[in-house]
């Protein structure tokens, strides 16, 4: 990043003469000192220093009194020599953060987290840094614990990956930062949250084995009361699918845990080895769908022609299984793209921009491959679990 009159190491009280932009091109332009500045914006030559070196002098400055000197700065061109100054007077010309939560396991471990980063670099030509935060911490108590790229002075747009910490938002907001929350919902004045529809990528996968002709489907859907907000949101859209099919869900093929490689290898010997196992599997993760299918297979289980398997996600590793799978792309990469849009509108349009929390929600689509097919025949079991209807009574739904 490259700003005009700014030494980056600079440090210490702000110069008498602030050189304003104009006068570079325009030699007759008088300097002008703090003096002018304080005059033109109704404050004190005190004040003016306290903001610009972002020190307390024993001076306390309103957040109201703070936005009046800045605009006035702006107005008048200045561009101070302090690289800090420079971003808090300008903060589009701030540097992009990547923040991941205390939650998530360290990069590159986790597929969805690195596509958004990766989305989020390709839309920016400057370096994006990446730092943590602790999910737990109360920010406006331990102003100490602020992740480093928070207070260094440089960075003014962050986006934030993992459980929302309130408090650091609230920090990031009141130092006029612009801030986007990925995969997350947050109600907070000045953050915008970036969202897959992850309710529609659910009924999505449904909709999908519902239409191939399977009945009997099992559920991958994460740890047992999870709280997350897409582990809700993709509950919901399977509620719905079934709704939609006026079929009630079996309350035994909803399988709980963690979406991994693991679990799914797991889950696939508790459903198939039950009287009358399902035709199709549909996991929260595409790692789980990754580890049904290679169970499945060890056991001489055909998929797609004994049993489908569909994931949500689409991340790398599911056009490269045998067979390839069937998921919902969740658009992670245009996430990471519309963070570092709606960080830098943020902090451009701070007047204009409104100010109030901000929802934007992307849209998912089905990605079809060899993984889901239709059901191998056995209408005349289901029958006979029934008398006449291809979905038992006992089906309980939850």
């Amino acid at each position: 990043m490259i700003l005009p009159s700014a030494t980056e190491g600079a440090t210490g009280d702000p110069p008498d003469h602030l050189e304003p932009a104009a006068h570079r091109e325009h030699e007759q332009h008088k300097a002008i000192t703090m003096a002018d500045i304080a005059k033109a914006a109704g404050v004190s030559q005190g004040a003016i220093s306290s903001l610009l070196n972002n020190r307390d002098y024993g001076i306390r400055v309103s957040e109201k009194t703070r936005e009046r000197v800045f605009r006035v700065c702006r107005e008048m061109g200045y561009v101070p020599n302090d690289l800090r100054a420079v971003v808090r007077m300008y903060p589009e010309l701030g540097g992009f953060c990547v923040l991941l939560g205390s939650d998530l396991p360290e990069l590159p471990s986790d597929p969805f987290q690195a596509r958004v980063i990766s989305g989020a670099m390709a839309a920016i030509a400057e370096a994006v840094t990446i730092s943590r935060y602790r999910t737990e911490v109360d920010y406006t108590i331990d102003t100490q614990a602020l992740p480093q790229p928070v207070t260094s002075g440089t960075t003014s747009k962050f986006l934030l990956l993992g459980k929302p910490n309130p408090s650091l938002c609230q920090a990031l907001v009141t130092r006029g930062f612009g801030v986007a929350l990925a995969g997350h919902e947050a109600a907070q004045t000045g953050v915008t949250s970036i969202l897959p529809d992850f309710a529609d990528a659910s009924q999505t996968a449904i909709d999908h084995l519902f239409h191939l002709g399977h009945q009997r489907i099992a559920i991958l859907s994460g740890p047992f009361g999870a709280t997350d907000y897409h582990i809700i949101e993709l509950n919901r859209g399977v509620r719905a699918g079934y709704d939609k099919a006026n079929v009630p869900i079996e309350a035994q093929n909803i399988i709980y845990g963690d979406l991994t490689i693991e679990n799914g290898y797991k889950a696939l010997d508790l459903l198939m080895d039950r009287p009358s196992p399902p035709t199709a599997v549909f996991c929260f993760a595409d790692a789980a769908a990754a580890g049904v299918i290679a169970r499945a297979q060890a056991r001489g289980i055909k998929v797609p022609g004994e049993l489908s398997v569909v994931g949500c996600s689409d991340d790398a590793l599911a056009a490269h299984l045998q067979p390839t799978l069937t998921t919902v792309h969740l658009p992670a990469e245009a996430i990471g793209v519309t963070a570092v849009t709606e960080t830098d509108r943020r902090v451009r349009e701070r007047d204009a921009f409104p100010s109030g929390a901000r929802r934007v929600l992307l849209s998912v689509k089905l990605v079809e491959r060899n993984s889901s097919g239709p059901p191998k025949s056995d209408t005349g079991r289901d029958a006979a679990l029934d008398g006449k209807s291809s979905v038992p009574e006992s089906r309980r739904p939850i």
